[in-house]
């Protein structure tokens, strides 16, 4: 979003520069106009710097406010508890005994070099939804996510890979999803998932992990 915005003041400065110098080509090379100029400038470079970035704070905080409501709202109706849910889709395997307690569909973004290079797509998380996650550089759209008492499961078209709890080092909240470093075999592994709230993922996964 922040490139967006960017790239959309530059074009209305930069066209208005434009309009403005040659409008009147006689003037150019005088003082006044070139402090004109100047001043525009200065202009420009305050709202290139700054207007997108306070664009991209308060939707971000309006994002965070909206999911904390709809998490009290989400507590008050279930009352905080966590149930195994149904297996539903046939894709999903589990081990004997394991049970599931949480079911999403979402976009999984991952970095490169994470091994998902091949059914993965270019493309970053945006600026809103999660803060400064610049090194997920790929996505893979329409990712089935489920949490067990053992394991983070992403099931999609092309993709079929596990995480268990174990293999979580760090766990961020995030304004419009939830983002994991993952421990494989002494490498950090970074990954991230856009959720309908996830402050109620955060929730099941704590409760499910202090469970088991």
């Amino acid at each position: 979003m922040l490139y967006a915005l960017r790239k959309l003041i530059a074009f209305v400065f930069l066209g208005g520069m434009f309009w403005f110098v040659y409008s009147d080509p006689a003037d150019i090379g005088k003082p006044w106009f070139m402090r004109v100029l100047g001043v525009i400038t200065v202009i420009f470079g305050v709202f290139w710097l700054v207007v997108p970035v306070l664009v991209v704070k308060y939707r971000m905080n309006r994002r965070l406010r909206q999911n904390r409501e709809r998490f009290a709202q989400w507590m008050e109706k279930n009352g905080g508890a966590i149930e195994p849910q149904q297996r539903e889709n046939p894709k999903l395997k589990l081990e004997p005994g394991e049970k599931t307690f949480y079911h999403e569909k979402g976009t999984l973004y991952v970095e490169k070099g994470a091994g998902l290079d091949g059914v993965s797509v270019r493309g970053r998380p945006g600026d809103v939804a999660f803060r400064g996650k610049h090194r997920l550089s790929r996505k893979i759209q329409r990712t089935h996510f489920y949490i067990t008492d053992r394991r983070l499961m992403f099931i999609g078209k092309a993709i079929d890979f596990a995480i268990r709890h174990g293999e979580l080092a760090k766990t961020e909240v995030e304004p419009g999803g939830v983002s994991w470093v993952v421990d494989r075999e002494g490498r950090p592994v970074h990954l991230a998932m856009t959720f309908q709230n996830p402050l109620v993922v955060a929730h099941v996964l704590k409760s499910v992990r202090e469970r088991c």
